[in-house]
Formats: structure tokens, C-alpha cells, sequence
């Protein structure tokens, strides 16, 4: 039987189970021949992405990550682990009042979150397309400390500076611990007081956090007050502007926002990288987010997706040869499945509604 393999996964060995042809229809590798280094070393630049292989019904085994729509176990796991410690951490708060330094120590250990900060387009695609069983906040919190450490090395900081972003992201929503849960899981629209009162985590965090052990990390205390705060003076709690909002606030907005669009929420569907992209140069342009971190963050996004895999709004898969990272609004070219290539720049009635693993596209 036939499986069709991302040119990533292609190894010496495997045998060709349909001929490998250029976009000229030129023959460059056929079936039946047995793949070494020197033909895989011929594949590249070619603009071929996948190849069929011939297997015996033994060697293909569908995996939980395709079953999962997960890029790969490892990731996962080291996410679950994550995600487990976050929850001791916050729920510990919850309980006692106190944060628990050591939790904090744990979750940021080399082989725990900064591990999931390592491959920008692999932990976009995991935040787009991993089911988020459990409590919302706490994956959401996760998340936002996952991309702030992305962002991080995005904006060469320094070692130190990196670890205080992703404390800071991973702490944004420590004061919703004290906010009902009974507002905090509705899913109707809140009324005037219970959107007053969600409002307060930032306020309820920073306090928790001037009479913690991360006390003397300003930075982290600020970054959590002011991650609602917005440029032109909209946001809250303190409607500050500019120059007064701290680097680390305008930074977590970012993200923060990020990663709410990229979720399905029972009131709105996953937004695709684009779509999102799109809002928060809007925002920028419109005098509410930096623009200066926003140009940073989505550039150096869409430099991370480039070559992903991505489910059309036409039913149709495909993979991006092409990205404009010059113009942060820029759509991608895309070939098909089908070997056609599609210019989104030209196209208005498709669009990318989902980042894909190379198992979710073949």
C-alpha cells in the first residue's frame, strides 16, 4: 500500500510507490526504486514536498498525534508536564494565597517550558490545533508564557530578560484565581459589573505578586498590571498611554491576544495565523498595541510558518512555498496537494483556515 511522506520524512532505504516528477513532468526518481542520501540530496529545491512510499500494512500504524492533530508525542508530553505544574501553581494560589516559588522553579527549568519555546512554527501549530481539555485559564496562561519566550529570543534579549518575559506571560492570568468562577466560566456575554470584576486579575495578580518571592522582578510585576493596558489609553486598570505602559505589558497584550484568537472558545471559532495578524496590525495601526513589537512579533511569525502546512477554506490542503515577510499583512502562496499553486494575495475567495501537521495534510 501507498503513504504519502513530508520530503522531511523521507529516509534512505524506502522504497518510491509513485513516480517522483517535477513541475515540467520530468521523472526524477521511479517508482519502485529504493531511496538513498544522493536521490534525497536530488530533491532539493525542487519544490517537491511529498513523496509516495510503498509500505506494508505493519509499517503504517496511524498515530495518536495524527488521530490528536498533535505535531509530535514529545512535544506533547513536555506540554502536559507543563501544563500540569501551571495548574499546582495557580491552583496552590487559589488555595493558600501564597505562590509556590518552588513550582515556579520547576516550570521553567531547561527541559520543561524552555524546551517548548525552542521551534517557533512547531509551538504555533500545537497552540492552534491542540485540544484544550481542562481549564481554559490555565492553558491560555501557558500558552501566552510559550510565545513570550518565543518572542523573547525573536527580540535577542539577553538570558535573564528571557526567563522574566516568560515568568511574566506565564503568570498574566494568576489573579483570575481570585475572580468567581461562576463569571469566569460563563459563556454568555458579561454584564457591566462582572466585566468590572474580571478586569480586576491584573490588579489582584500584581498585588500577589509585591508579596511574593518574585517580588524584586519588576519587570514580571509590571508586564502582568499592564497587559491590558493599550497605547492610546483605552485599556485598563489605569487607562495608560504610550511610553508609560512597561515593554513587558505592550509585549503580553500581544500574545495574550494572540493566543485567544487561535483558540476555539464555545462563543468564537480558532482564527488562522493570518486572520490574527491582520487584527493586531489593526490595533497597531489604530494606535492600541507597539507597533514596534507588533512588526517583530508577526514578521518574525510568519518567517516561523513559512513551509507549514495549511487547511483551505475551499476543503483543500496545501503547503506554503511563499511568504512576503517584507509585508506584515501578506497572504502566502500555497501549493496544493494537487501540485497547483495558489496566490491568497489574488485569491478572495479562499482563505487559510488552519495551520495542519504534515500527518493532518497527507
Amino acid at each position: 500500500m501507498l503513504k504519502s511522506y513530508d520530503v522531511t520524512e523521507l529516509r534512505a532505504g524506502m522504497t518510491v510507490g509513485r513516480a517522483v516528477k517535477d513541475l515540467d513532468g520530468k521523472t526524477l526518481i521511479k517508482a519502485g526504486a529504493k531511496l538513498t542520501s544522493e536521490l534525497l540530496d536530488g530533491l532539493r529545491g525542487k519544490n517537491i514536498f511529498s513523496v509516495y512510499i510503498d509500505v506494508t500494512p505493519e509499517d503504517y500504524k496511524p498515530t495518536e498525534a495524527s488521530q490528536e492533530h498533535l505535531l509530535d508525542l514529545d512535544y506533547i508530553k513536555c506540554y502536559r508536564k507543563c501544563f500540569t505544574i501551571t495548574q499546582n501553581l495557580y491552583y496552590g494560589f487559589a488555595n493558600t494565597g501564597k505562590l509556590d516559588k518552588n513550582e515556579l522553579v520547576e516550570l521553567i527549568r531547561a527541559e520543561n517550558i524552555s524546551e517548548l519555546c525552542d521551534d517557533g512554527a512547531k509551538a504555533v501549530t500545537q497552540i492552534h490545533n491542540m485540544k484544550r481539555d481542562g481549564d481554559y485559564i490555565i492553558h491560555h496562561a501557558l500558552n501566552v508564557g510559550i510565545l513570550a519566550g518565543i518572542m523573547a529570543h525573536w527580540l535577542d534579549y539577553r538570558a535573564t530578560q528571557v526567563g522574566e518575559l516568560v515568568i511574566a506571560g506565564l503568570l498574566s492570568e494568576i489573579g483570575k484565581m481570585k475572580i468567581s468562577k461562576g463569571i469566569l466560566n460563563k459563556t454568555e456575554k458579561l454584564d457591566a459589573d462582572e466585566l468590572a470584576e474580571v478586569r480586576k486579575h491584573v490588579v489582584f495578580g500584581y498585588a500577589l505578586l509585591t508579596e511574593s518571592p518574585i517580588r524584586s522582578l519588576k519587570n514580571v510585576l509590571l508586564g502582568v498590571l499592564h497587559h491590558h493596558e493599550r497605547c492610546d489609553g483605552s485599556g485598563y486598570p489605569s487607562k495608560l498611554k504610550g511610553d508609560k505602559i512597561s515593554d513587558f505589558g505592550k509585549i503580553i497584550a500581544i500574545l495574550d491576544i494572540y493566543d485567544a484568537m487561535a483558540t476555539n472558545r464555545s462563543y468564537a471559532k480558532r482564527n488562522s495565523p493570518f486572520d490574527i495578524i491582520k487584527v493586531l496590525y489593526g490595533d497597531a495601526l489604530g494606535g492600541k498595541l507597539d507597533t514596534r513589537f507588533v512588526i517583530t512579533f508577526t514578521k518574525k511569525l510568519l518567517q516561523a510558518i513559512n513551509g507549514s502546512w495549511v487547511g483551505l477554506s475551499d476543503g483543500q490542503r496545501g503547503k506554503i512555498v511563499y511568504l512576503d515577510d517584507s509585508r506584515v499583512t501578506a497572504l502566502p502562496i500555497v501549493q496544493t496537494t494537487k501540485g497547483e499553486f495558489v496566490d491568497l494575495n489574488r485569491r478572495s475567495d479562499i482563505k487559510v483556515d488552519a495551520l495542519l501537521t504534515a500527518q493532518e495534510a497527507t
